[in-house]
C-alpha cells in the first residue's frame, strides 16, 4: 500500500531530477518562462470581469435616483456632452439644492454655476496646442477630477455647475444623501451578435494560451522519457514513475506560476499608461476574480502534471522500446475526432436554435471544443503527412526522416499557433461578412440620401427663451470665416401618416420670403407644399416634445395645436428635406416647448478645417443642449464610420495575432533548440562524414516548415468552418458568407516569418551541436 511517505519521496526525487545538471536547469528555466507568460496572460483575462464591474460602479455612482425630487433632493444632476475632433466629451450638470449636499465622486466640492471640473485627459487637451479651440466651452475650469470619479484614465469627462435644472425634468436625477443611490443608470450594453463575437474572441485568445502552457510542460519530453524508462528497467513501478514525473513537472510549473504572478503585477503597474483602441484602464482595477485566480494558480500545475503523466504510457508499458529510440507506434484517429466533432455539432445546434444570450454557454463550450480539437488532431495529421513523403534532396530526406521518427514534438510546438490561426480566421470571416453586408446596404442607398448637396455647417439645439438669442447666434455664425449664408429657424414635429412624423419650420416673414417665392407674407401665415393633404386649416394635432433642453424643463407634455386658418401653397426648399410639411410665422402659435433651433450655414471653399469646432463654441455659449457639425458632398456619414470601425477591428485582430505569434514563437524556438540538443551525436556524425553545414541548415528549416504547413492547413479548414457557423448563428450576411482572403494571407505570412526567425535563431545552436568534437563529449 502506498503511503504518504512514498508519495513525498517520489515527488522529491522528481524535483531533484528537474534541477540536477546544467542542462536540467536550462530546461527548468525555459519551462518556467513559458508557463509564467501563460499564467500572466490568464490572470489578465481573469481580471476582465473586475475591470468591467469597477468601471460600471464608478459610472453608476455619478447619478442619483430619478424618484428623488423637490425638497428631498440635495443635488440635481443631468447628463450632457459635447464633441472635440472625433472624440466624445461626456459630462454631468450639477446643481446644489442645499449647501450641505453630497459631493460628486472625484471632487472636493461640487462646482458652482459657471464652474467646470475636468478629467486629467480633458485638462491635457485644454493645456495643449489644440486647447484654444476647446477652451471657449470650458471658460472657468476650477479643478481636476480624481481617479475615483472616472471610468478610465483617458476618459474625457467633466462636471459643470448650473442653476437651470428642474426637479421635474425628464432626465434629471435627484441625490438625497449620496451619489450612486440608484445604481444601474442607462449605459451601453452589448447586443446578442456582439456577445457572440466577444465570446468567440475570448475563446480564440485563451484556448491557445492553455495549449501553449500544456506544450511548454512537455518540453524535453524525449529526454525525460529516456530517464524514466531507465528507472523502469531497474525496477521502479509504474506508480513510482508517474509520481517522479509529476514531481519533475511540478518543479517547472510551480516556478512558472510564481513567475507569472510576478509578471502580472509588473505589467499591471504600466497598465494605466497604455491605450488600446481608445480604451485604457486603471491599474487598481486589474484584479483577478478570486476564484479564477485560484483556478489558474492550481489548474496550471495540474494541467502540467496530467499532460506529463499522460505522455508516459509507452514509457511504462515498454521502456526498452523508448530507450532504443525506435519509431513510435502509429497514432489512432478515432478518439482524436471527438472534441472537434462535438464542437461542430454544438455549433450547428446553436446556429439552428440560437435565440438569446441564454444560449451563449453552449456556444462558448462548442467553440472551445472546436479549438481544443486542433491540437488533439494535429499530431495525427503531421504523422500521416510526413509518412507519405519520399525522395528529394539530402536536406529534405534528413528533415522528413527526423519528422517520421518523432513527429509528436514537432506537432506540439506549432499546436498553439494553429489554434490562433483558426480563431483569427473565424473572427475575420465574421467581420468580413458583416462588412460586406453594410457595404451592400450603403450601395443600395441613393447618394443623395447620404451626401449633402453642398458643403454646410449646422447647429441643432434647444430654442433660446429670448427670441433675440436666435439673432445673436445667427450673427456670430455669419461672422465666421468661410460662411456664405446663414439661416436660423426653429422647427417642430407633428404626427404624419403611417406612424411617421413631419416637420414644421417656424421663421419670420423676412426669412420666409427669401426661401419661398411668395408675393407677400404676414405674421400668422402658414405655407404648405402643393398637394399636401396632412395638415389643413383648423386641424387639431398633438406636437412631439423637442428632445433638446428636455432635461431642464418640466416633463409636462406640450399642448395640442391648431393649424392656422391662413394656409397657402408654396414650393418648399429642398435643403430642409422631404418631410417638411409646413412653414409658419411665429404668430401661428406653435408651443415653444415643442420647438428646437436649426441653424444652417452654407460654406465656401475657403472654410477652415476647424469650422465645426467654432460652431460648437458658438452653440455652447448660447445653448445648454446642442449638436454642431459640418458636412461636405464627399461625406458618407455613419456608413463611413461603421466601415472605419470594422477596419480598426481587423487591424486589431492582425496585431493581436502578430503578438500572439511572437509569444508562442518562443515555444517553437525552445522546442527546436531542445530537439537539436537531443540530436547532438547524430548531427556530429553527419558533419564528420562530410555533410555540408548548409545542408543541415536547410534540413532544420524544413523540419520547422513542414509541421507549420500542416498546422496552417488544418487551422484554415477549421477556422473557416468555425467562422461560417458563427456567421450563420449571428444571421449576418443574409445567408452569404464572405472569407477574408487578404487577412488569411497575412496570417500565413506571420506563420512563414515565425519559421524563418526560429530557424535563424537556432542556427548557432545547430552549429555547436553538429561540430565533430561533440562525438567526444557524448
Amino acid at each position: 500500500m502506498t503511503t504518504a511517505q512514498d508519495w513525498m519521496r517520489d515527488l522529491a526525487f522528481g524535483l531533484r531530477l528537474a534541477v540536477t545538471g546544467r542542462r536540467a536547469w536550462g530546461r527548468l528555466v525555459v519551462t518556467a518562462a513559458g508557463v509564467g507568460l501563460g499564467v500572466a496572460l490568464l490572470l489578465a483575462a481573469a481580471s476582465i470581469p473586475n475591470v468591467n464591474s469597477s468601471r460600471d460602479a464608478r459610472f453608476d455612482v455619478r447619478w442619483g435616483s430619478g424618484a428623488v425630487a423637490g425638497d428631498a433632493a440635495s443635488v440635481l444632476v443631468a447628463a450632457t456632452n459635447t464633441q472635440f475632433r472625433n472624440e466624445q466629451v461626456q459630462g454631468v450638470w450639477v446643481q446644489n439644492q442645499r449647501p450641505d449636499g453630497p459631493v460628486a465622486p472625484g471632487l472636493r466640492q461640487n462646482p458652482l454655476p459657471g464652474e467646470v471640473v475636468v478629467s486629467p485627459a480633458l485638462q491635457e487637451i485644454l493645456s495643449g496646442p489644440d486647447g484654444a479651440l476647446l477652451k471657449p466651452r470650458f471658460p472657468n475650469v476650477v479643478g481636476v477630477i480624481a481617479d475615483e470619479g472616472l471610468m478610465a484614465p483617458n476618459e474625457l469627462f467633466f462636471y459643470a455647475g448650473t442653476n437651470a435644472l428642474s426637479p421635474q425634468g425628464r432626465s434629471v436625477s435627484g441625490v438625497a444623501d449620496h451619489f450612486g443611490e440608484a445604481p444601474g443608470h442607462s449605459r451601453t450594453t452589448f447586443s446578442t451578435d456582439e456577445w457572440l463575437m466577444l465570446a468567440l474572441g475570448l475563446a480564440a485568445l485563451l484556448v491557445p494560451i492553455v495549449v501553449y502552457v500544456a506544450a511548454t510542460a512537455r518540453l524535453a519530453e524525449t529526454a525525460r522519457q529516456r530517464r524514466l524508462s531507465a528507472m523502469r528497467l531497474v525496477g521502479a513501478s509504474g506508480e513510482q514513475i508517474r509520481r517522479m514525473a509529476a514531481g519533475e513537472a511540478l518543479a517547472g510549473a510551480l516556478l512558472g506560476v510564481a513567475l507569472g504572478w510576478a509578471l502580472f503585477f509588473l505589467g499591471r503597474t504600466f497598465a494605466s499608461g497604455v491605450t488600446v483602441l481608445r480604451t485604457a484602464v486603471f491599474d487598481f482595477d486589474i484584479t483577478p476574480v478570486w476564484w479564477l485566480a485560484v483556478l489558474v494558480t492550481v489548474g496550471i500545475p495540474a494541467v502540467a502534471v496530467v499532460v506529463t503523466i499522460g505522455s508516459l504510457t509507452q514509457t511504462i508499458a515498454d521502456p526498452l522500446d523508448v530507450t532504443r529510440r525506435t519509431v513510435s507506434r502509429r497514432r489512432r484517429l478515432g478518439w482524436r475526432l471527438v472534441p472537434l466533432g462535438l464542437g461542430l455539432l454544438g455549433l450547428l445546434a446553436v446556429a439552428v436554435g440560437f435565440d438569446s444570450v441564454d444560449d451563449l454557454p453552449l456556444f462558448v463550450v462548442s467553440v472551445v471544443l472546436v479549438l481544443v480539437g486542433i491540437p488533439v488532431l494535429l499530431p495525427w495529421c503531421v504523422e500521416r503527412a510526413v509518412g507519405r513523403l519520399r525522395g528529394g534532396s539530402t536536406a529534405w530526406q534528413l528533415a522528413i526522416g527526423r519528422l517520421q521518427l518523432a513527429s509528436g514534438p514537432a506537432a506540439r510546438s506549432v499546436s498553439a499557433i494553429a489554434v490562433v490561426v483558426a480563431g483569427v480566421i473565424a473572427l475575420q470571416t465574421l467581420g468580413a461578412t458583416v462588412e460586406a453586408e453594410r457595404v451592400g446596404r450603403s450601395r443600395s442607398t441613393p447618394p443623395e440620401a447620404v451626401q449633402p448637396a453642398s458643403a454646410e455647417g449646422r447647429i441643432t439645439g434647444e430654442r433660446p427663451s429670448d427670441p433675440a438669442g436666435i439673432g445673436r447666434i445667427e450673427q456670430e455664425v455669419r461672422s465666421l470665416p468661410g460662411i456664405d449664408d446663414v439661416r436660423a429657424v426653429t422647427m417642430a414635429h407633428v404626427p404624419g401618416q403611417g406612424g411617421t412624423t413631419v416637420t414644421l419650420l417656424i421663421a419670420d416673414c423676412a426669412q420666409i420670403t427669401r426661401m419661398l417665392a411668395v408675393p407677400d407674407c404676414r405674421d400668422g401665415d402658414a405655407f404648405v407644399p402643393p398637394g399636401q393633404n396632412q395638415l389643413w386649416p383648423g386641424k387639431r394635432v398633438e406636437l412631439a416634445e423637442s428632445s433638446y433642453g428636455g432635461e431642464f424643463r418640466s416633463s409636462t407634455q406640450p399642448p395640442a395645436w391648431s393649424v392656422p386658418a391662413s394656409v397657402r401653397p408654396a414650393a418648399m426648399p429642398i435643403e430642409f428635406g422631404d418631410d417638411l410639411a409646413m412653414m409658419l410665422t411665429p404668430a401661428a402659435g406653435v408651443p415653444a416647448e415643442a420647438q428646437y433651433l436649426q441653424v444652417y450655414a452654407h460654406l465656401n471653399p475657403a472654410a477652415p478645417p476647424d469650422l465645426d469646432e467654432r460652431l460648437r463654441n458658438i452653440a455652447a455659449a448660447h445653448l445648454t443642449d446642442y449638436r454642431a457639425w459640418t458636412t461636405t458632398p464627399g461625406d458618407r456619414g455613419t456608413a463611413a464610420d461603421a466601415e472605419s470601425a470594422l477596419v480598426a477591428i481587423r487591424a486589431a485582430l492582425l496585431a493581436g495575432a502578430l503578438l500572439t505569434f511572437a509569444l508562442i514563437g518562443c515555444s517553437l524556438f525552445v522546442s527546436a533548440a531542445e530537439q537539436i540538443q537531443e540530436r547532438r551525436r547524430p548531427l556530429a556524425v553527419l558533419r564528420a562524414v562530410g555533410i555540408p553545414r548548409r545542408t543541415l541548415w536547410w534540413s532544420q528549416l524544413l523540419q520547422n516548415a513542414v509541421p507549420m504547413l500542416v498546422a496552417t492547413a488544418l487551422a484554415t479548414v477549421v477556422g473557416m468552418l468555425l467562422g461560417a457557423l458563427t456567421t450563420v448563428t449571428t444571421n449576418s450576411g443574409e445567408g452569404r458568407i464572405v472569407f477574408d482572403l487578404p487577412g488569411m494571407l497575412g496570417l500565413f505570412a506571420f506563420a512563414a516569418a515565425a519559421v524563418l526567425v526560429v530557424t535563424v535563431l537556432t542556427l548557432p545552436t545547430l552549429g555547436r551541436a553538429a561540430h565533430p568534437t561533440g562525438l567526444r563529449t557524448e
